[in-house]
C-alpha cells in the first residue's frame, strides 16, 4: 500500500497545475495508484513465489470500490469548496 499512496501523491502532484477537470485527475491519480500496486504484487508474488493468487487484485478493486465513488464526488466537492473560500477572502 505504500507503494499505491507514493503514486497517489506523485501523479495527484504532476497534475496538479494542468488545466484538467478535478474528476478527471482524481480518476488518473486512482488509475495509476492500483496500476503500480497491482504490478508491485504481480512482481512480489513472482519473485517471492509465493502462493497467493493474482485474483487478490481484482478482489482489492471491488473491495475498495465504495471509496472510489466517495472520492469522485467528495474531492472536486472539496475543491470546489476551498476554491470559493479563498475568493471570498480576497
Amino acid at each position: 500500500m505504500m507503494i499505491e499512496l507514493c503514486t497517489y501523491g506523485m501523479i495527484a502532484g504532476m497534475l496538479r497545475n494542468t488545466k484538467t477537470p478535478c474528476i478527471a485527475k482524481v480518476l488518473f491519480t486512482q488509475i495509476g495508484g492500483r496500476a503500480v500496486r497491482a504490478i508491485a504484487i504481480f512482481a512480489a508474488v513472482q519473485l517471492f513465489g509465493s502462493d497467493i493468487r493474482l485474483s487478490i487484485i481484482w478482489s482489492s478493486i471491488l473491495t475498495g470500490f465504495p471509496g472510489l465513488v466517495l472520492q469522485w464526488t467528495l474531492i472536486p466537492l472539496a475543491i470546489v469548496g476551498v476554491s470559493k473560500l479563498a475568493k471570498n477572502e480576497e
